[in-house]
C-alpha cells in the first residue's frame, strides 16, 4: 500500500472533473447542501498551489483546497474529499496536515 499526499500542480488539472463529480456525489449521499464545484475553479486552485491531492497505489484518492479572503486575513479549508473506496486509511487527516503546511 503506497499513499502519496502532495501539493497539487498544473499537471493534476486532468483530475479536476473527476474531483468535482466525486464532491457532488458525496454531498448527495450525505444529504448535504454542498455547492457544486466547477472543474475550472479546481484547476485554478491547482495552478495557484492552493490545493492538495492524494493517491493510493497511484490512483486518485482525495483532494482539498483552501480559500484566502478579506485581504489575506483569513483562510478556509474547503472541498475536502476522500473517495469512498479509500476511506478508513487516514487520508483525510493526511490531506489536512498537508494543507496546514501550505
Amino acid at each position: 500500500m503506497k499513499i502519496t499526499v502532495r501539493i497539487a500542480n498544473s499537471d493534476d488539472k486532468k483530475y479536476a472533473s473527476i474531483i468535482c463529480k466525486e464532491i457532488e456525489s458525496s454531498a448527495k449521499v450525505r444529504g448535504t447542501g454542498i455547492s457544486k464545484r466547477d472543474p475550472e475553479y479546481i484547476k485554478k486552485k491547482m495552478g495557484d498551489g492552493f490545493s492538495v491531492i492524494a493517491f493510493f497505489n497511484g490512483d486518485l484518492a482525495g483532494f482539498s483546497y483552501f480559500e484566502v479572503f478579506e485581504n489575506k486575513n483569513f483562510l478556509s479549508n474547503s472541498g475536502l474529499i476522500v473517495f469512498p473506496k479509500y476511506r478508513l486509511h487516514g487520508l483525510a487527516k493526511m490531506i489536512k496536515l498537508e494543507i496546514f503546511k501550505l
